[in-house]
């Protein structure tokens, strides 16, 4: 094996690692809740990758001030020493009570954040009247108008020194009274998180890019080996054998060939499709698997019946048949072989052609379920691009590119492979 070959294997045999590991490193419910943006409500919205820096996330710790007559009452303790403010607040409930939580700024203020029943979980930047009660409580002090409460979140505000809205440092006191039978957690959420941050609905990129990139990679792969499996069964029919089925195959091959495949698969899909939730378009994966397998099959087919037509044309092989051996035997001992041989090669040539048409039909919104594609059009939609959140446009391409790297280099052979 030539040097690039071994090359080629380690990146696949890495990115195959990295598929695993990178599935293994997200939850399930993430991953299946994805597309479900109230999963993540409580989540930080628009936070940076944790390796780019920033504000981690904390937990903080409840210390239990008193408690009499089935109320608590629990402080919680969070020191600020950043430039930048944090992202948001969370305050995480095990069941509905009765909760009035207040903050005790740096320099002094108290604040009331929330005063009455609690039924889930809530932050600060989304709950509505946790953003009012904070903006009235400061608004005289820093001279708020109506039009602040829409361009500045609740965190903002909470953590502005003054009208200039820089960053107020120092401790922060949360307390929280309630007549719940465990503390609520106080989660303040950092301007970073996980390996690709998160978008503006709070969902942790991460886990998308994993799910696009699983989905992605189970379409291609099947679709590819159908594309062979399919391509192996037409050619040896219409290549070895001479009667009316072989002579429909060919001609069925000689159509396909002469098809123009991605005009016709876009409107087949469409045509196979229905309008789901939010008017997406659902396909079935298996019917759209096997509709691409059968579009681009052609090509591959044809070559192995020529493949076939000249083996079964070699000295050899006319002599074993003269012998009175089985179209079987033939097939299996001298023609398989030959062809394998090349199916393997040309296996390492569509795979990533696939994944990127997967993906190119998934940009367009014609794809089952999330891939690289959709992935991308969530990134643009948002405003990525343009908002400076390059990692999740890139990540993706990066991704496709060390793949097709990879099966580039094990295509790379002293000799190209002819049909003569």
């Amino acid at each position: 094996m030539r040097r690039r070959q071994k090359i080629g294997t380690a990146i696949l045999a890495l990115f195959t690692i990295f598929v695993i590991a990178s599935y293994f490193s997200v939850p399930k419910e993430e991953l299946d809740n994805w597309e479900n943006v109230v999963y993540w409500i409580n989540y930080p919205k628009r936070a940076k990758p944790v390796w780019l820096g920033g504000i981690s996330t904390v937990k903080l710790t409840p210390e239990l001030n008193w408690s009499s007559q089935g109320y608590s009452s629990y402080v919680y303790t969070y020191e600020h020493k950043y430039d930048e403010k944090p992202n948001d607040i969370a305050v995480i409930i095990s069941h509905p009570a009765l909760h009035v939580i207040d903050v005790k700024r740096p320099d002094g203020i108290l604040v009331n954040v929330y005063d009455g029943m609690l039924f889930q979980n809530i932050t600060l930047n989304t709950n509505d009247r946790t953003a009012l009660s904070i903006f009235r409580a400061l608004r005289e002090r820093f001279n708020l108008t109506d039009a602040d409460l829409g361009t500045k979140t609740p965190t903002e505000l909470l953590f502005s020194a003054d009208s200039n809205f820089d960053t107020l440092k120092g401790t922060y006191t949360f307390r929280v009274l309630c007549n719940c039978s465990a503390p609520p957690e106080v989660i303040v959420y950092g301007t970073s998180y996980g390996l690709l941050g998160t978008d503006s609905y709070g969902r942790d990129i991460w886990a998308g890019f994993v799910k696009g990139m699983v989905n992605t990679l189970y379409l291609a792969l099947f679709t590819t080996f159908m594309i062979i499996a399919l391509g192996l069964m037409l050619g040896l029919i219409s290549g070895y054998f001479r009667n009316l089925f072989s002579s429909i195959v060919t001609f069925f091959l000689e159509v396909l060939t002469a098809l123009p495949i991605l005009p016709i698969l876009v409107v087949l899909t469409w045509v196979m499709s229905r309008q789901g939730i939010g008017a997406r378009v659902e396909v079935n994966p298996v019917k759209f698997m096997l509709l691409v397998s059968i579009l681009l099959v052609g090509k591959f087919a044809k070559t192995i019946r020529i493949m076939t037509i000249q083996e079964k044309s070699r000295e050899h092989v006319t002599a074993s048949i003269s012998l009175g051996a089985s179209g079987f035997h033939v097939i299996r001992r001298h023609i398989l072989p030959v062809i394998s041989e090349y199916s393997v090669r040309y296996f390492t040539f569509l795979m990533p052609r696939i994944v990127a048409l997967i993906s190119i039909f998934g940009f367009f919104g014609l794809i089952p379920g999330v891939n690289w594609g959709s992935f991308v059009v969530e990134a643009l939609q948002q405003g990525a691009l343009y908002g400076g959140y390059w990692w999740w446009v890139l990540s993706p391409g990066f991704a496709m590119a060390f793949l097709s790297l990879g099966f580039a280099l094990i295509m790379s052979i002293d000799k190209p492979l002819t049909l003569s």
